[in-house]
């Protein structure tokens, strides 16, 4: 936890700086992703189930579990047998990716160890277990403490509990709150701003960050995009990306250059209803917002693309230069545009991986091209600016201490490398 910290042509659409994307990879309707359900590029609004907030007992055990607080998920509990509880957990509706989340308290009137057994339904369990006693530090179950029944797609618990409430999660709970003390903590510094750039279906503010310290706002600069959380579950990459912002803020030579040439537009909780409500992947319409980038039919990519088109066309010298958004998944991996679709910067990100492979030679960094047929953030950057962008997946078991290590070495990276193509652009 931080300290406070298939494809449709659109070779049409009008690119608003002069850049020109030379090819669109395919003519087919693009209908998911292989691991997405039926339906995810349908993005409508869709009827969801809300969970019923509430606190259950087996009273006469003395076992209690709560779901009484934000980016909780928890839907029912109920005792098997004289060993054995249940805690079942549903997703916000369905179909949906493999990402269910829990989380909850549980506590018991009087010092007993319990077995608690994950239940879900359309769904099979995917993350280990998380424990906090105060919500805010966390540590991974004890292996002794853990086993996964994987035909079943359940995972039983062994906990201690006492009176005081023992907090269970799927990945650490990082909520709006944690966002709000990070973000006002940045913005300490000068060159740093926040700004509400629309409102979520729930009302709750879409956020913007603002790092801005050009030294000539009259001459061509650069615009770095950062995303984040869209899908609530993916707290490793949430992390990631604080930690990324973080670094470009921070007082080194780099850093002080890049921000004299790049303004950073970061919209770090693009899915503040999800986070709250403790989905498994939707916003409060029951939709994927990944897959929303040709659509435009939820407020919060509604709100961000027109930030960042208004952001865009306010200035003649203002240029993207490059977009990341940030996810997490069950390895390091980078999804970057084709090589042989003309970027600008050209081949960026695979010289971003190729750094950082050297930087971290013992984990794996996997890297799997796409086109840009689909309609999710970093395509639509490609789309609209010709710029280059990727989809960065943090691992969902990445040790966190090393997820801080590599943010901040590839902030450092990522800043280093644009300056660089900056001044090449320039000498041309």
């Amino acid at each position: 936890m931080l300290s406070h910290f298939k494809a449709s042509s659109h070779c049409g659409v009008l690119f608003i700086i002069a850049l020109v994307a030379t090819s669109c990879s395919s003519s087919e309707k693009f209908t998911g992703f292989s691991y997405d359900p039926e339906g995810a590029t349908v993005t409508t609004d869709k009827e969801i189930t809300p969970q019923h907030e509430r606190t259950i007992g087996i009273s006469s055990d003395g076992v209690w579990l709560s779901n009484e607080f934000a980016g909780a998920r928890m839907n029912d509990f109920y005792k098997l047998n004289d060993s054995l509880y249940q805690v079942v957990l549903e997703p916000e509706n369905y179909p949906i990716n493999n990402s269910p989340w829990y989380a909850f308290k549980v506590w018991a009137d009087s010092a007993k160890t319990v077995r608690l057994r994950l239940k879900y339904q359309h769904g099979e369990h995917r993350y280990y277990p998380e424990l906090s006693h105060d919500g805010s530090s966390w540590s991974a179950i004890d292996s002794a403490s853990y086993s996964q029944d994987t035909l079943q797609g359940t995972a039983t618990l062994k906990l201690d509990l006492s009176e005081k409430p023992l907090w269970v999660s799927a990945q650490e709970v990082l909520t709006i709150d944690d966002y709000v003390v990070w973000a006002d903590s940045l913005s300490r510094e000068p060159f740093v701003w926040q700004d509400t750039v629309g409102f979520s279906h729930q009302n709750r503010p879409v956020k913007k960050i603002v790092i801005n310290e050009l030294e000539d706002k009259n001459r061509p600069h650069g615009i770095l995009l950062i995303t984040g959380r869209m899908h609530p579950p993916e707290v490793t990459g949430a992390l990631a990306s604080l930690y990324f912002i973080d670094e470009l803020t921070s007082d080194t030579e780099t850093a002080n250059k890049f921000r004299s040439k790049f303004e950073i537009l970061a919209y770090p909780l693009a899915n503040p209803d999800g986070v709250q409500n403790g989905h498994w992947r939707h916003n409060a319409a029951g939709v994927d917002l990944n897959r929303d980038w040709i659509a435009f039919n939820q407020p919060e990519t509604q709100a961000i693309r027109d930030d960042i088109l208004k952001h865009v066309r306010s200035d003649s010298q203002k240029r993207i230069y490059y977009g990341i958004d940030f996810h997490s998944t069950n390895e390091n991996i980078f999804y970057p545009i084709n090589r042989e679709i003309k970027t600008f910067p050209e081949d960026f990100t695979y010289k971003w991986v190729d750094s950082l492979k050297n930087a971290f030679p013992d984990t794996e960094f996997s890297v799997e091209p796409f086109d840009t047929s689909s309609p999710i953030a970093k395509n639509w950057i490609y789309r609209t600016f010709g710029a280059d962008a990727v989809t960065y997946e943090v691992n969902d078991s990445e040790n966190r201490d090393k997820i801080e290590a590599i943010a901040r070495t590839s902030a450092r990276l990522v800043m280093q490398n644009l300056l660089e193509e900056m001044k090449t652009e320039m000498n041309k």
